[in-house]
Order: C-alpha cells, then structure tokens, then sequence
C-alpha cells in the first residue's frame, strides 16, 4: 500500500453530524456528534454492530432518511466540488445533482433497489438521461457497456431482463453499474457483498477495487465484515451507539486497535488457526441419505421437463455431530435440507430417519407430519421475517406444540416453553413480549427455543447466522455447540461463509451444482482440500492478514 501525502481539500467532510429519532418510545439518536472525513480517491472503511449507526449516516449523506429523522441544527455534510456545498442545505434540483449524480450508493439487497416490474436497462437508462441529460440510445449504448465493464456475460441480453431474472452475483454487478453510471465522485457501498458466496464476493471486491483506480472515485465502503474491510479500505472508522470510537490507518486499527469495542469486534471474528481434530470414532448415522434427487416443475410450461436441482446425493448424518454444508448460490445445498424436512420435491431415491421405529422420505406416500415435529426441525436464516410480528414471545414458542396437539394442557405448554427458553439464555420474563422488543441475536435464540420446543433429534440450520454482526454470530454459534453437547443434537449447518463453518462442525461436505464434490474432517477439507471447487473456496475467504510494517505507518 503506498502511502501518499494528503490532498489540500477532503471531497467529503462531515462535521458534528447528529441524527435523532421519533418514536412511540420517545426520542432515540442515531448518531452521535460524528466528525469524518474522506479523501479524494480513498477507501474509507465504516465498521460497527447493528444499531450502530452507519447505515443511517450513509443515509444521511444521501439524503434518504425516513420522516421522522430529525438532524440537529449544528450538523454539516460539506462536499467538497465546484462550488463547495453543505448537502443537508441542498434542495430540488441541486440535490438532485449530488444525490444519485456525484454521489451514489450501491445498497445491500438489489432486490429490494431495483423496481421487480421494469427491467434493468429501462431503470439504468432513466438514470443516465436524468443525470447526464443524454438521449434514449445514447443511454442505453452507455448502460451496456457498464453491463460489460462490470463483468456481466451477454449484457446486451441481460439488460433487457428483470432482477429476478439475474443471479445474486449478476444482480450486485448490475447495481454497481447503475451506481457508477454517473461517473460518481464518491461511491457509498452498504454491506455490497453480505448476500454473497465468498468466490463471488471476491469477484465483486476486486471489481470496486479495479473500478476506483480507473475512475478515480472514492468509496464509503460499510460493513460489519472485517475481513472484508481489511482488503479494501485505506482509513477505518468503528462506530458504536452512534459514536465514533476509533479511526485511522486500517491496517493500524485492525492490528493494534485502541478501543476495547474494536478489540471485541476482532476477538469475535472466526478464525481458520486451530482447526479442530476429527472426531476419534464416526458414530452410528441418524440420517442416511440415499441416491436423492430433486426436481421442480418448469413453471408455466406445461411439456418442459422438470429442473433436477440435485441429481442422486447419498450421504450419512452422524449423530451428535454438527455438519457443515457449504457451496455457492445454486449448487442445491438449500434444496437438500427443505428435501430432509420434507419441504422439497423428492423425484428419487430416499430420506431415513433411524428412528424407533424408522422414518423414511420419498417422493410417494405422505409423512406423518406430528411424528416428524418430534424427530426434525428447522432454524431460518432471517430472525426478522420467520416470526410473527403480532404473536408473543411466549406463543410463537409455543406454536408447534399447540398446532400438533403434543401438549395435553396449557400448564405443561407453558413448563414446556419456559425450559426452551432457559435453554437458549432468554429471559423468562420477556416471553409476554412481542419480536420487535428483541436484537437481532436475541431473535434468532427466539427462533431456535421454537425449533427445540417438539424435542427433536435433527435441525436444518439454513444460514442461521448470515444476518447477524460478529459479535452476535459468535454468540449463536456457541449456543448451537451447547445444544449439540446438551440435547446431543445432530445439526446440518448450512453456509456459505466457510469461516464460521470451520469454526463449528465437525464434519464438512461440500456441493457443487447440485452433486456432493468432497466431503471430510474439518482440517481435511481446509488443509488438504482435493478438488479444484474446494480449494477456490477456501481461497476466497476474506481474513485478516499480518500486515507488513510499512502498512502500520500512519500519516500524520
């Protein structure tokens, strides 16, 4: 990294910022008198927790909070162009200039950005002629060559095409390419790579990285990632509560932090040092999986054959043991937890269960779906969605037991969720709560007291922890260990962040476009992985790395 002496002028300064909140609850301050600066053509890297406060400072930069935000009088967003301009003074057309034009923003889930009923292209044309004033063609002849700049294959087609249309990989490319279609000055990235499989994330890194020095534009990259912030950005702020509490070189912040929030966040990253030893002994299975296939009918076409999405899997689920199961988007490792709880389409082959007495899964025959509550349960990936909003904490545990009819009285439900939630360290006083009351961790320990509720022996955790910071994911991984030694649970952990998986299971198999490719010990797979897929996973995987020590000189 190549240290260079500082600009006369910053392109951004934000000065005193501070944003408060109106609720029902009373007023709540999202940031906190923030002072930052960033430089022309630098990364500055913005880390913290949920509820720390730096998505709603990118918002603010953009101009995008909701009504009830109120930023104090004192706050100023100086953006430094021809003329200089404080953007919370901007209005009408002068915001507009800045905001979407030399300002952009690349937000976390394309899906939610990109209007579902327009097409791509239409949406990224109206955005070029509104900002650059260029004429229909023009703007879709400079749209495509985004599209292709980007790394999008056959973007002539793909421009005409719907977001649902596009891979995840492909929908994060087309946002860059509307963000940069405006020739920005300053690019915002909230969470860019979060949704993504690591070979793509990589992918999507080293895009924004190429993109920065051919442009010359700066970017505010945020993430609660440090793995990912430790290959891109130049300076590092850490926000907590709304505060900033440490800032400088990032190298010199990630290997020698100040603050004990930074230190914490650090010590909560999972890590591939250590790697555990295989179990001694490979117990019994509980679940055997024999040749399975699934597919899924081609919709809306009646003669078209079915998509087989997992071609004849077999495989053996010990019991007491967590395994991992990792992949990219599309390699069927989500179609094969659905098939084992009976909530895909089984087109061969066969799922059993080595219960008393056994329990198998094919494609014919409906399951008794009260027994199966007592044998397999799932954990979602999302704690927000997967709960009722309007269901106390006390039902919605409770909800399996009341729709399944296990529980003779109320009296034995209630002993019943009370011991679930002990178990997963929530309060029992809170179960008269509603979701909204509870952090992010504390609703997926909500979600997995409802998975335990029936007693199972096997749980699908389908990227139980990809939505939560650090600090919580270690939390929830270190419950789901307890669990497994407590209950002696059997647990397929779904993931396509391998360092967490590392840090877990016991086990690992890996898929790859709807086949199982490799599957061994932990420290097999990591240290001596033997197809070609395997290892460019693991090459993808964004870790903190030691620096060189011209790295932690810091400028002053």
């Amino acid at each position: 990294m190549k240290l260079q002496s500082k600009p006369a002028m910053p392109l951004l300064e934000i000065n005193d910022l501070t944003v408060d909140f109106e609720t029902p609850e009373g007023t709540i301050r999202a940031v906190d008198h923030l002072n930052m600066t960033i430089e022309p053509g630098e990364v500055m890297g913005l880390v913290g927790e949920s509820g720390s406060g730096k998505s709603i400072t990118a918002k603010t930069l953009m101009r995008l909070n909701p009504g009830n935000a109120r930023i104090q009088a004192q706050s100023r967003i100086q953006f430094h162009r021809d003329p200089s301009v404080d953007v919370l003074k901007l209005r009408g057309r002068d915001l507009r200039i800045v905001r979407g034009g030399e300002v952009s923003m690349i937000f976390q889930e394309p899906m939610a950005s990109f209007a579902p009923a327009i097409r791509i292209g239409d949406q990224i044309v109206e955005t070029i002629r509104l900002h650059l004033g260029h004429d229909r063609q023009t703007a879709r002849r400079i749209g495509i060559e985004l599209f292709e700049r980007v790394g999008i294959r056959e973007p002539e087609k793909r421009f005409d095409q719907y977001v649902f249309e596009l891979s995840g990989g492909m929908r994060q490319r087309a946002m860059i390419a509307m963000a940069l279609a405006t020739k920005p000055k300053l690019l915002i990235a909230d969470e860019p790579t979060t949704a993504l499989d690591v070979t793509i994330q990589a992918q999507v890194l080293e895009l924004m990285m190429e993109l920065r020095e051919q442009l010359g534009m700066a970017i505010l990259f945020i993430t609660h990632d440090l793995g990912v912030i430790s290959k891109v950005a130049d300076r590092l702020t850490v926000m907590q509560r709304g505060k900033m509490v440490e800032q400088g070189h990032a190298q010199a912040v990630l290997h020698a932090p100040m603050h004990g929030y930074t230190r914490k966040l650090l010590d909560a990253l999972p890590h591939l040092n250590d790697l555990p030893q295989p179990p001694t002994e490979r117990p019994a299975p509980l679940v055997s999986i024999n040749a399975l296939s699934i597919s899924y009918p081609q919709s809306g076409r009646r003669k078209a054959e079915a998509f087989l999405a997992v071609p004849e899997v077999s495989l053996e689920l010990p019991r007491g043991q967590i395994i991992g199961l990792v992949g990219e988007s599309g390699s069927g490792k989500t179609s094969l937890g659905k098939a084992l709880l009976g909530a895909a389409p089984i087109s061969g082959g066969e799922v059993v269960y080595h219960t008393d007495p056994p329990l198998r899964l094919t494609g014919k025959g409906r399951i008794d779906r009260r027994r199966f509550a007592r044998v397999a349960q799932l954990v979602f990936q999302d704690p927000y969605s997967s709960l009722n909003p309007r269901m106390t904490v006390r039902d919605i545990i409770a909800e399996p037991l009341e729709a399944m009819k296990i529980c003779k009285s109320r009296e034995e439900i209630d002993r019943k969720v009370i011991e679930a939630a002990q178990r997963c360290h929530l309060e029992t006083s809170h179960l008269r709560r509603f979701p909204h009351a509870f952090s992010g961790g504390q609703r997926q320990r909500i979600s997995i007291a409802r998975a335990l509720i029936c007693e199972p022996q096997f749980l699908v955790a389908d990227e139980a922890v990809a939505a939560l910071d650090v600090s919580i994911q270690s939390e929830i991984l270190t419950l789901l260990r307890e669990l497994r030694d407590e209950l002696g649970l059997t647990i397929l952990f779904i993931s396509h962040d391998l360092s967490v998986v590392a840090n877990l299971c016991d086990h690992i198999c890996v898929m790859q476009h709807g086949k199982l490719v490799e599957q061994g010990s932990v420290r097999q797979i990591f240290l001596e992985p033997r197809e070609i897929y395997t290892q460019s996973l693991i090459a993808s995987i964004p870790v903190i790395e030691a620096p060189r020590r011209q790295d932690l000189l810091v400028t002053l």
